[in-house]
């Protein structure tokens, strides 16, 4: 009988695929959030190997699945930062920094080397194949049994927002991790909800960091162009307090774990 990260394994190898087929097709935001989701899924199993056996054995499954991760989080940014200009109105800086034929010529590529990210899958989805099918699963319950402590032990301490984005990666690893252990009943997951609502916050805000960070980098702010003056000091003050009322909503998620305590 496969064990329960096999039957996951299979299932990540299944959806990959299509979710890959499906942004191939159509390059649209809801296949490659899918496909992100099940590249991270597929990495977090890599990370997971990695404890086992010697990593020069996965250094290669690893570059290969980090380097389609990078080209479609390009992709991603790009959508994020589209998607708030646009909900804001915030034409003229769109238009002046961020262009849609940039996100177009991004989704463009990305599709256009899709049957080589379907070779590099091929690849990956081989090598830990051998590495899944070989590992036990008495393992995979001491990997969930130690990430669970780490979070807990995490959660429960005063962490600055410069530590959230580390902390919420391993809430996710600890979240697939659960589902590589047999339980006795499905959704017996005391905890889940609790993490789960925390990791999504913490992205939420990550995504507004991520946004405030472009506009640096542009320099919007250095703008001569009145226009475009007045719009970045509108956008500017919401994207501000959108991030400090996302901060504040993290933090008192993190306070209720540790009043638990």
């Amino acid at each position: 009988m496969d064990t329960p990260l096999e039957k996951y394994f299979a299932q990540r190898v299944k959806n990959l695929f299509n979710n890959l087929h499906d942004f191939e097709l159509n390059g649209d935001e809801p296949s490659l959030h899918d496909l992100r989701v099940e590249i991270k899924k597929l990495r977090a199993i890599i990370k997971f190997l990695g404890t086992i056996y010697h990593k020069q054995q996965l250094k290669k499954p690893a570059h290969l699945i980090r380097s389609v991760f990078q080209k479609a989080g390009e992709v991603r940014e790009s959508q994020l930062l589209q998607q708030w200009l646009q909900k804001h109105e915030f034409g003229i800086i769109e238009h002046t920094y961020f262009p849609q034929e940039k996100l177009d010529f991004l989704v463009a590529q990305f599709r256009q080397n899709a049957p080589r990210y379907k070779d590099d899958f091929k690849e990956i989805v081989e090598t830990l194949s051998k590495f899944v099918h070989s590992t036990n699963e008495i393992l995979a319950e001491q990997y969930f049994t130690d990430l669970n402590a780490q979070v807990e032990k995490l959660c429960r301490k005063n962490l600055p927002g410069a530590e959230w984005h580390d902390l919420r990666k391993l809430i996710k690893q600890r979240i697939y991790a659960y589902n590589w252990v047999r339980h006795e009943a499905e959704n017996d997951d005391p905890n889940f909800a609790y993490y789960n609502k925390l990791q999504e916050n913490i992205g939420i805000w990550h995504d507004l960091e991520i946004i405030k960070d472009n506009f640096s980098q542009k320099q919007v702010y250095l703008s001569q162009d009145i226009e475009v003056q007045k719009e970045f000091n509108i956008a500017w003050e919401k994207l501000t307090a959108a991030h400090k009322y996302r901060e504040k909503h993290v933090e008192e998620l993190l306070a209720r774990t540790a009043i638990q305590d």
